[in-house]
């Protein structure tokens, strides 16, 4: 089998088995948490910028 299609396959069945678990709660966790807080803040888009996040907009009523 060709090399780069091995480390393919063992790199989807790697994310497979991550990901399946994983609940919602702990991704979000970790994308919030504080190794990785600051990259995915720099790589939302301006338009994803919201005035009151949902959280907040709930609690206003």
């Amino acid at each position: 089998m060709n090399p780069r299609r091995q480390a393919a396959i063992l790199q989807q069945s790697r994310t497979h088995r991550l990901t399946s678990n994983t609940d919602a709660y702990a991704f979000f966790n970790l994308l919030t948490g504080p190794k990785l807080f600051e990259q995915v803040e720099s790589l939302l888009p301006d338009h994803r910028e919201r005035l009151f996040p949902p959280t907040e907009a709930l609690s206003i009523e």
